[in-house]
């Protein structure tokens, strides 16, 4: 039995990742993916996509994906971004924990692509990420360049056939040096993922270290989240969500449980504040952590909302995934 490997491209649909000059990360990373999973293919691999065409998946759905399809390996590709244009350059590869054999994987990718002519920034550990912490078999994320910078787009644009190839052959050197590839799925999926549920999914949020998230220094951005959030207006304690979506009363802000007949969307309001800084340090860190997150700004006040959801089971959903983060939320409507 072939050896399985899922390949992530991050982001997708109304979730267009990092951008720059009208170039958008999800794009990108589509596009690298498909073309990894076809090198993957073609070395006797059995590949499996979280997506192959525009769509969003939340990162834990997509960490169910892996999951469900009994993968032996899970490789999510994205594309690194930067307070200001042009001042990093590299990749940088991502992983729950920096020991085994995602940790053997995530330098021998960085080595390829070095081989390429990037710039072989580091492996960085990051736990709180769901795609690596959901996910049963050792995942990495690798962020393939930064978006943003310049010599970083014309490497991508001008060696992407050997970006992909790089990527493909660092997994491949991995699978062989650790004697895996001749083994069957089951074997491999018990010698390499012993990983209790229960120790996965309740582990505490950690800071993020990585090059993405943005640094106050760098942005000026004030992180004093307690001199600028408003406790009223603000989020109301509601308690549990219903794990069958049906008790909606308390979870939600004038927003209609019924047919949805203005075409309106649903979004997930996590904070107010009263400076943009602070919403905007707030807007940051979701999307680091893998949520389309914007800043909506109503009489002065600035709300940081995640998502657009067409209806009310999927915000409820949404809104379950952040209340297990951390986050309060309530449920709010947009408008197309």
């Amino acid at each position: 039995m072939a050896y399985k490997i899922i390949v992530d491209a991050g982001h997708g649909g109304y979730d267009g990742g990092a951008s720059y000059n009208g170039r958008l990360e999800k794009d990108d990373t589509l596009r690298l993916a498909l073309a990894v999973g076809n090198i993957l293919s073609d070395m006797g691999y059995d590949v499996e996509y979280t997506r192959t065409s525009d769509v969003y998946d939340s990162p834990v759905q997509k960490a169910r994906i892996g999951n469900e399809s009994g993968a032996d390996l899970f490789v999510s590709i994205h594309r690194n971004s930067s307070p200001t244009p042009n001042t990093y350059k590299g990749v940088q590869t991502l992983v729950y924990e920096d020991v085994g054999l995602k940790a053997n994987l995530a330098r021998s990718v960085n080595n390829e692509l070095e081989k390429v002519g990037y710039r072989n920034i580091n492996v960085v550990e990051r736990p709180n990420l769901a795609v690596l912490r959901r996910t049963k078999m050792p995942a990495i994320l690798v962020e393939t360049g930064f978006i943003n910078n310049d010599e970083d787009n014309a490497l991508f644009d001008n060696s992407f056939d050997e970006t992909a190839r790089a990527i493909a052959t660092g997994i491949d050197d991995t699978i062989r040096a650790a004697g895996l590839k001749a083994v069957t799925q089951d074997e491999t999926a018990e010698a390499i993922s012993r990983i209790d549920d229960d120790s996965i999914n309740n582990l505490p949020e950690e800071e993020d270290n990585s090059i993405e998230i943005t640094d106050e220094e760098e942005s000026g951005v004030d992180s004093g989240a307690a001199d600028g959030e408003i406790n009223e207006p603000g989020i109301e304690n509601v308690g549990e969500i219903p794990d069958d979506n049906s008790n909606y009363e308390g979870y939600i802000k004038d927003v209609p449980t019924g047919e949805n007949d203005n075409n309106d969307i649903y979004q997930l309001l996590v904070g107010i504040y009263r400076t943009a800084g602070s919403a905007n340090y707030q807007m940051n860190n979701l999307i680091n952590t893998g949520y389309p997150a914007i800043i909506f700004e109503d009489e002065g006040l600035f709300q940081v909302r995640v998502g657009t959801y067409d209806n009310i089971e999927e915000a409820l959903i949404a809104a379950r995934e952040l209340r297990d983060r951390g986050y309060d939320t309530l449920i709010v409507l947009g408008n197309n």
